[in-house]
């Protein structure tokens, strides 16, 4: 018996450990679905609290604004009525004064009845909207006891929760003496389990309808919103025609005024009228007296004063006709020589461009034909090399060659002789060119007084260079002399030195005339060609007598029929000085293409002379 006990005890001791064991595990899962659920609760209760106090704020901004408008409609309603009354009455007042006013009162009762129903309508909606206000209310209150209800639920649930937990620890405390009792336990709390999954479902039941509640509460608040918009535009819409009826009113007034104030002024013109009208009728019956007896005294010394004065006036108007008459075919004539001085003026300008065109043609000829000289230069100087190094070899050779020589220096000399004066014809026509310039703007007198200076001036450069001429061909001959003489008793290369030297001075004396010409020309401000090559003007001119003289010969016909007859009209001298200068600038082409010929000529013969000589030397 005593092993049967034994063993049934262990059997029992089994048994209470195992049940033990599943009620541990029953209550965690119990508290862990208590917690989260709670949880949930809580999160679910405070999001409605939000969602709450977000519709109750704007419960309470919608009825401020109600309130706000209720106010300004009943102020509104107040003053529109004031205003029916004033305009009655003044409409009775003009329909008493004028009856144009009459289609005018008929429009403004049709503006006020129309006023009236909208009134009317804003009435009706004023009373829906607090009418859904106050079922908003209920609706609220209704979900806050149903929150406190919920609250007071989870308190409940909490409470018998913790007893659980309080029986289940003196359970395990004193478990032993009630080991029997568990099943029950065990059963209760199932029950509790089940009891809490239905509560769960209804609260989850409960949780979509107040969901649904705060949709259709959110689109009742939308709705209302939208109808508080309507009725804003239209407060604002009746608040502008509101406007319009006041400013209509106080024109109305204004006028009124008007009116009246017209009246009263005429009223007081008309009194004043009639007491002036009577005085100003007494004092013209004086005046008039007065003034027939100063007037006819006036009148009277007018008449002789006019009769005395009318011969005077008379010859002062035809004297000052006589005056305008002699200014105005003065200011005809003034015009007329203007517009002619005008044309002359563009006509020269068109005539100096062209001018200036071909002696820019000329300087680049000249300067083609100062590098073609140099060119012949460099050969000259490599000839005279070659002669340099045969001194000793043909003395009696170089006796004829060295003839020879001097007459083609004797040549060099004349041509840059022609050149200087060539080059002094051009200056001088330039010149001429600025000074007709310049008596196309100024007058006749002027014209004669240029004319002369610049004769002057030409006889004293024809002097001068008639003296250099002197000089030069003196200075030739003895250089012809000296060199024949020296090359007897000496070598080959002092006479050709001599002759560079020569040469040298001779271009340095003409480039001195040259720069002399060339600084008038700068003073006087002519388009001159530049002074920047020289050497385009030295020696490449025979026939020094025909040129010069031709040349000098044209410009003192000029000069002559210029200064003989100042009186002839410009454009013919101009056309005629520009005819004579294309002339002479042909001419002057020519000459220089026949001397660059007779140079190329003259070179040729020299070298073939030389390479016969060599080659009768080496056979």
């Amino acid at each position: 018996m005593e092993k049967g006990s034994e063993v049934f005890q262990e059997q029992a001791l089994t048994k209470a450990s195992s049940c033990e064991a599943e009620l541990q595990d029953l209550v965690h899962q119990v508290d862990i679905i208590v917690n989260s659920k709670k949880v949930e609760w809580e999160r679910k209760m405070k999001a409605l609290e939000a969602q709450m106090d977000i519709q109750h704020q704007e419960l309470a901004s919608t009825q401020s604004k109600l309130d706000q408008k209720s106010q300004e409609f009943s102020k509104l309603t107040h003053s529109y009525e004031k205003l029916l009354k004033q305009k009655n009455h003044h409409s009775r007042e003009k329909c008493k004064e004028s009856p144009e006013t009459s289609f005018e009162l008929s429009n403004l009762n049709k503006k006020l009845e129309e006023f009236k129903a909208k009134s009317r309508e804003w009435d009706k909606k004023g009373t829906i909207c607090q009418n859904h206000l106050i079922y908003l209310d209920a609706q609220q209150k209704i979900l806050s006891e149903k929150c406190n209800l919920f609250q007071k639920q989870t308190q409940c649930y909490q409470f018998q929760i913790n007893s659980k937990k309080q029986n289940q620890e003196e359970i395990v405390k004193y478990g032993q003496p009630e080991r029997e009792n568990d099943g029950l336990i065990v059963e209760k709390l199932r029950a509790a389990v089940s009891e809490m999954t239905v509560s769960r479902n209804r609260l989850e039941e409960e949780n979509l309808k107040l969901r649904e509640d705060l949709k259709m509460f959110q689109n009742q608040c939308q709705n209302m919103e939208a109808s508080f918009s309507e009725m804003r535009n239209e407060l604002q819409s009746r608040d502008a025609l509101w406007r319009k009826i006041q400013l209509e009113c106080q024109q109305l007034r204004a006028e009124l005024l008007k009116v009246r104030e017209n009246k009263d002024k005429q009223k007081t013109h008309r009194s004043s009228f009639v007491q002036l009208t009577e005085q100003s009728e007494n004092k013209n019956a004086d005046l008039q007296a007065q003034s027939q007896e100063s007037q006819q005294e006036v009148l009277s010394k007018i008449r002789n004063h006019l009769y005395q004065k009318e011969p005077s006036h008379c010859s002062e108007q035809e004297r000052i006709r006589t005056e305008i008459s002699d200014l105005t075919e003065e200011l005809h004539q003034k015009e007329i020589t203007i517009a002619t001085i005008m044309e002359k003026a563009s006509l020269l300008e068109r005539r100096l461009k062209t001018e200036l065109q071909i002696k820019d043609k000329l300087l680049a000829k000249q300067q083609l034909l100062n590098f073609r000289y140099k060119v012949i230069k460099s050969e000259n100087t490599h000839l005279k090399e070659i002669m340099e190094n045969q001194k000793y070899k043909s003395c009696m050779s170089i006796d004829l060659s060295n003839k020879k020589h001097g007459d083609f220096t004797a040549s060099i000399h004349k041509l840059e002789h022609e050149n200087a004066r060539l080059q002094n014809s051009l200056v001088k026509g330039q010149n001429r060119t600025e000074t007709l310039m310049l008596g196309g703007m100024d007058k006749h007198g002027e014209k004669e007084h240029s004319y002369q200076t610049h004769s002057k001036m030409q006889e004293k450069e024809e002097r001068t260079f008639q003296n250099e001429d002197e000089r030069h061909m003196k200075l030739q001959q003895t250089a012809i002399f000296t060199a024949s003489g020296y090359h007897r008793n000496c070598s080959p290369t002092s006479h050709g030195q001599g002759d560079i030297i020569g040469s040298k001075s001779d271009r340095a004396l003409s480039y001195h005339k040259l720069d002399r010409g060339r600084q008038m020309e700068l003073d006087d401000k002519s388009p001159s060609p530049p002074t920047e090559y020289p050497l385009c003007f030295g020696g490449l001119f025979p026939e020094k007598g025909r040129t010069g003289t031709l040349l000098s010969h044209a410009y003192d016909a000029e000069e002559s029929k210029l200064s003989s007859s100042p009186e002839t009209s410009f454009l013919a001298t101009t056309e005629k000085f520009l005819q004579e200068e294309e002339k002479h600038t042909k001419e002057f082409e020519e000459r220089l293409n026949s001397h660059l010929e007779e140079l190329q000529r003259l070179s040729e013969n020299t070298l073939k002379k030389y390479t016969g000589l060599q080659q009768s030397k080496h056979t």
